[in-house]
């Protein structure tokens, strides 16, 4: 998961707000904190999402979400006449989803009484299945317990006793010699893709681990956006995710040369990414996309320009090379490839180009090919 927008300024909401953030074309986490929560919807960009449910204690809701283009807000307003929030924080992280996903989450519910705790909302995927950890104890006078409702449907506990039949892990029942346990759960719905909840409830004090959500399959966006099969260039590169836009620079920079020479470009531009001064850019689409700094963006009159947004996928060769730019663009992202470039966030090609005046002899690292690498 990679964090693109937090905002901690602790504040009340008793009307509405809407928070803006910048990204692009991807899955999404967006992480809410609030308490003293009265009546309030939660919305993102034009859906309203959730009805956060009354409580004086933290909760934490949680919406994974495909969210295209650059510009989106969190949103926030009363549904009755008293509704209002205290917000604690809005984080928002960029997903890649694979089958299942994991969150660790090591979260320990504020003391209270039988209140919601944590919600996880699933926007428009399928739920296979999840599997949670939590710890839970006998206390004195009230012990923990955990309700834990999928869909509005509450997932009873196996003990079918009048007073716990919706309460899944139930602290009371533990043995008074060894009363603090840590359990792990795997829930199987098989549910179809469409809008999920997934909400625990907490009595007193639980402690929720981590929380793995199974899809069955990659989720795919219900949103057309370019594919590597169909990389077709929508007229806004926010609405490339960042392995088609990591993919169609390596193919504007490298597209004919070896896989070592495309790997090494797509490292350098991580290598801006991960400048610890920060000179370029937190995120592909800010490096990528910052005026003059890969050619084949400058302009788009120009062939280069024309290539990387329409690959002539066509041309067997074409096909190929772009196939290879994207597959080493998922490689660089996910790390598969150590950095053969030695920390290059520079390079250029001395047949194509009289040398760059950043061109620093003592800041060369490596040559792959014909192109050569430089750490600024």
């Amino acid at each position: 998961m990679q964090l693109i927008f937090e905002d901690r300024n602790k504040r009340t909401i008793s009307d509405k707000e809407s928070i803006a953030f910048s990204s692009f074309s991807s899955f999404h986490l967006v992480i809410i904190k609030v308490r003293e929560t009265k009546m309030v919807v939660l919305g993102i960009d034009t859906k309203e999402i959730f009805q956060i449910k009354p409580s004086p204690q933290l909760q934490t809701i949680s919406v994974l979400t495909f969210l295209q283009g650059k510009d989106h807000i969190v949103s926030f307003k009363k549904s009755q006449a008293n509704g209002s929030i205290i917000l604690e924080s809005v984080e928002v992280f960029v997903l890649q989803p694979d089958t299942t996903l994991m969150f660790d989450i090591n979260d320990q519910a504020e003391d209270g009484d039988r209140r919601p705790w944590v919600t996880y909302l699933l926007d428009n995927l399928a739920l296979r299945s999840f599997t949670y950890t939590i710890t839970y104890a006998r206390r004195k006078r009230d012990s923990d317990d955990v309700k834990i409702v999928v869909d509005n449907v509450v997932q009873a506990s196996l003990f079918k006793t009048i007073k716990h039949r919706f309460w899944r892990l139930i602290g009371s029942f533990l043995p008074f010699v060894s009363p603090t346990k840590t359990e792990t759960e795997t829930i199987t719905l098989n549910l179809a893709q469409r809008s999920h909840t997934i909400e625990f409830i907490a009595d007193r004090m639980p402690l929720l681990h981590s929380l793995v959500i199974d899809f069955g399959e990659i989720p795919m966006p219900s949103i057309k956006v370019p594919t590597v099969d169909n990389p077709i260039w929508t007229g806004n590169f926010y609405d490339d995710g960042e392995t088609m836009l990591l993919a169609r620079a390596i193919y504007g920079e490298a597209g004919g040369e070896s896989t070592e020479v495309k790997i090494a470009v797509g490292w350098s531009i991580r290598n801006r990414i991960e400048d610890s001064q920060n000179r370029w850019g937190k995120t592909y689409h800010e490096v990528i996309l910052q005026s003059s700094q890969y050619e084949p963006f400058n302009d788009p009159k120009s062939d280069p320009f024309k290539k990387i947004t329409h690959p002539p996928v066509e041309d067997p060769l074409e096909r190929q090379a772009w196939q290879d730019s994207f597959r080493t663009a998922h490689s660089v992202i996910l790390a598969k490839d150590a950095d053969p470039t030695k920390g290059a966030n520079h390079f250029y090609v001395p047949s194509n180009q009289s040398r760059p005046p950043w061109a620093d002899e003592n800041k060369f690292t490596i040559q792959i090919g014909v192109t050569r690498f430089y750490r600024l």
